[in-house]
């Protein structure tokens, strides 16, 4: 049915749920799952060497949740391709949809930011509005 399938994970426990759902609908339908995961830049970065410890502690999150996720795959038997964009969680996921022609996001319902997202509306309420794919919201 979808082609291009991908999950948006950031080691939340609704990316955990979202990514095995997605997990799920890879395997029925034989395709490779794309698991992506988005480096926020600090807001207001500081000194150089600041940044650098941002983008370092960041890059071992990635390959931490990427790890998990090959793990997670292997155990469905799907090939999970995993990859790191830079930039705000919605705006970059909705333009990775774009540019990577995925048919299907698979997306917690909410992620680490679960207080500014009562106040400012979700990433996933943010992508549903703007992906230019289906996207299923896990809860």
């Amino acid at each position: 049915m979808y082609r291009n399938i991908a999950c948006a994970f950031d080691g939340s426990d609704c990316a955990r749920r979202a990514l095995d759902v997605a997990l799920h609908l890879a395997r029925a339908d034989k395709q490779k799952l794309w698991m992506i995961f988005i480096e926020e830049m600090p807001r207001y970065p500081g000194a150089p060497s600041e940044t650098n410890e941002e983008l370092e502690r960041a890059d071992a999150i990635f390959e931490t949740l990427r790890d998990e996720a090959l793990d997670a795959g292997k155990k469905y038997g799907v090939e999970v391709v995993a990859e790191k964009r830079v930039g705000h969680p919605a705006q970059a996921l909705v333009r990775y949809v774009k540019e990577a022609g995925i048919d299907l996001l698979v997306i917690g319902h909410t992620g680490h930011s679960k207080l500014w997202g009562t106040f400012l509306g979700t990433t996933a309420d943010k992508v549903v509005s703007h992906a230019t794919c289906s996207v299923h919201v896990v809860r």
